[in-house]
């Protein structure tokens, strides 16, 4: 195992290349001797604001300042919780709590009610960024095995977790990634994912790994990625399904350039049919799964197979090994890249042993070829009439109806089949007609009793269905 941080890399990167470009945002280009003196900046403004070793920062989302933050950090001994916005102030403030935070980064209007940590506004830490005023001082890094990251799950059907994760980790993770998917510093990965999950984040670290050129956008904007696919040569591009949707809905015309070579899209299933469109409209589609608890990839399929199935994501990456638990079909990993544990709501540490295998909660199979194949959520399994049902085997089903643009399927308690069949869409067709439809194409428990039409299905932040939200539907 290499003993350098993350830290280190981005030192390592700047002595090698110092005038390579390393950063493009809102149209303004970095080199890596820019992108460090900004680190430098803000590590010595974190100090000047009485940060110290030890110390632990939670940062609301500006993506520069997040990016700076999270690379400054470590530099001097502290770990970072990027948070996520979207959720409600009584989740953010238990996970500040869990994590023990010292300081919160974060404008004077959010989060007013905590008042048991030092707050720095972020129109502080950019003045002195532009100003260039500042420059660390007396550093003590954080080791390979202190957390560097304090990510949160998605939470898109519990509560959120905050999942910690080591130097180790991190670079164990952007290192294999690297090896499945070749990068360089010729190519610019496009990250238009929110840094506040492990997948968003993930991309500066591979980049500054390759000395690629990382161009950061502030939010996902479907016309924007496109113009800028062609305006800067993008090779690499990270989506999830809902993402690419709405690019072939809202620029329908629109063709890739031939200089993108991956759009690594994972976070939710991928449909057959979207995956039809997009690779009809030349979008080069690399399916992957993933987890904040593994620091992103665990599998992903490169080169892109012509004989893609749903749920077929590749062979695991070598840092992981994956196998699949004979009795629940459950996919369980270990390696380099998984966790060092959680943090309880009252703060303390719940380690998971180096070594020992990580139950993921997902239901699997490992193909003829050794390829991952994902069958959905175990916790989503539903029984009806002690039959098990798989949810996204049912969504597959359903998304082949051209009257559904989205669906998700969900269970509802029965006091005499267990569970029932209810399934949640967008689209023209008629529930009475779905019905209908559904009696051809689903058999027996499968089929779903009960149908509700929407406009849009919720998500979160990271475009996953939100499930929580899915049972207030059906149980308002």
């Amino acid at each position: 195992m290499t003993s350098t941080t993350p830290a280190q890399l981005l030192t390592q990167t700047t002595v090698s290349r110092p005038q390579h470009r390393a950063m493009i945002h809102q149209g303004r280009q970095y080199d890596y001797t820019d992108l460090s003196r900004m680190v430098s900046s803000v590590a010595g403004a974190l100090q000047k604001s009485g940060v110290e070793p030890g110390g632990r920062l939670a940062i609301f989302p500006q993506p520069l300042l997040t990016l700076l933050t999270v690379l400054a950090a470590p530099q001097i001994g502290c770990g970072v919780l990027p948070l996520n916005p979207t959720l409600p102030r009584q989740i953010l403030e238990r996970l500040i709590d869990s994590t023990s935070a010292t300081h919160l980064i974060a404008d004077r209007g959010v989060l007013s009610s905590i008042e048991n940590l030092c707050r720095i506004l972020p129109h502080e830490l950019s003045h002195w960024l532009e100003n260039r005023q500042l420059t660390s001082g007396k550093q003590t890094p954080l080791s390979m095995d202190e957390a560097h990251l304090y990510m949160t799950t998605s939470g898109s059907d519990t509560q959120p977790k905050v999942v910690k994760l080591s130097g180790s980790n991190i670079m164990a993770s952007i290192r294999a990634s690297r090896r499945r998917l070749p990068a360089g510093n010729s190519d610019t990965w496009l990250c238009c994912l929110p840094l506040y999950h492990i997948g968003g984040l993930s991309i500066p670290f591979r980049c500054v790994e390759a000395a690629a050129t990382l161009l950061l956008h502030d939010r996902f904007d479907a016309q924007q990625i496109c113009d800028d696919l062609h305006r800067y040569a993008v090779t690499h591009l990270s989506l999830v399904p809902a993402m690419l949707a709405r690019l072939l809905e809202q620029v329908p015309d629109f063709t890739p350039p031939k200089s993108l070579r991956v759009v690594l899209i994972g976070g939710a299933s991928l449909s057959p049919q979207l995956y039809a469109r997009a690779t009809a409209a030349g979008w080069p589609l690399v399916p992957t799964y993933g987890m904040t608890e593994n620091c992103s990839q665990i599998a992903t399929l490169y080169p892109p197979s012509t004989q893609w199935q749903p749920g077929l994501v590749g062979k695991q990456l070598d840092h992981t090994e994956i196998a699949i638990d004979a009795d629940s079909g459950v996919i369980r990993i270990r390696g380099d890249g998984v966790m060092t544990g959680y943090l309880q709501a009252d703060g303390q540490s719940a380690p998971h042993p180096a070594g020992a295998w990580f139950e993921t909660g997902d239901l699997g199979a490992i193909d003829g070829d050794g390829n991952l194949i994902i069958c959905g959520r175990s916790d989503r399994t539903l029984i009806s009439g002690g039959e098990n049902i798989h949810p996204a085997r049912i969504e597959s089903q359903l998304l082949e109806h051209p009257g559904i643009t989205e669906v998700a399927v969900i269970g509802e308690p029965d006091p005499v089949w267990g569970d029932i069949v209810v399934a949640v869409y967008a689209g023209a067709v008629t529930e009475q007609l779905l019905q209908s439809w559904c009696i051809q194409h689903l058999h027996g428990a499968w089929r779903p009793r009960r149908f509700i039409k929407t406009t849009v299905l919720p998500r979160n932040a990271m475009h996953k269905i939100d499930r929580l939200a899915l049972h207030r539907i059906i149980n308002p």
